[in-house]
């Protein structure tokens, strides 16, 4: 964070909100009038009160944009098993921002094709098209930045979306700091948790 951002802790679930919010293109403007209209609505796990100023917000929102120079990725040169693996995220990227943003960087597209290779189970079973979006823009930012990648590396290696017990492996390493956390806490590995607990307690009542 920017030490005008870091002059007061502000509470985690209001920066995973900003960092969910800045991949969609939106300006620091709107995204801190989302951030009040989720809070006054009841939706948001933070209230009014929390929420920083617009100087603030447009701080934190240029420690979570990475500058990537790299460049719009295109089909023009690239191999098809490359392209096979970029289309379906880029497609998604377009539809859940509403356009916002049009296209994928070059560098973003690189990290997309990685992931999707160490993790190529599709979704639900896998790790959705957004979330893997995410992740590269994670690995963007912090070789950019030239920061070590061990967090999402190691959210990568211990794999918490495959199955109840690999999530609660993960969230133990992490609790007792054997890895280090991503640049984003990770809240959906806690939704992964919950549904398959859920299905696991379904399963146990039918036999």
């Amino acid at each position: 964070m920017t030490k005008r951002a870091r002059k007061r802790s502000w509470p985690p679930a209001v920066l995973k909100r900003i960092a969910e919010l800045v991949p969609t293109g939106a300006s620091a403007s709107r995204i801190r009038d989302q951030l009040e209209n989720e809070a006054l609505k009841g939706q948001a796990e933070f209230s009014v009160r929390e929420i920083p100023s617009l100087r603030t917000v447009q701080n934190i929102v240029a420690d979570f944009k990475p500058r990537d120079p790299s460049g719009p990725w295109s089909l023009a040169g690239a191999a098809s098993s490359v392209a096979a693996l970029v289309m379906p995220v880029w497609r998604e990227v377009v539809a859940y921002t509403q356009g916002e943003v049009s296209h994928l960087t070059q560098a973003e597209a690189e990290w997309i094709v990685k992931i999707r290779r160490l993790a190529p189970e599709p979704y639900p079973k896998g790790l959705s098209f957004w979330h893997i979006y995410l992740l590269a823009r994670e690995y963007v930012l912090l070789t950019e930045r030239e920061k070590p990648t061990t967090g999402p590396d190691a959210y990568l290696a211990y794999a918490p979306w495959e199955s109840l017990e690999a999530a609660l492996r993960y969230e133990e390493a992490l609790r007792k700091k054997r890895i280090p956390a991503r640049l984003i806490l990770d809240l959906e590995t806690e939704e992964a948790m919950r549904t398959k607990e859920e299905a696991s307690g379904r399963k146990t009542s039918e036999q």
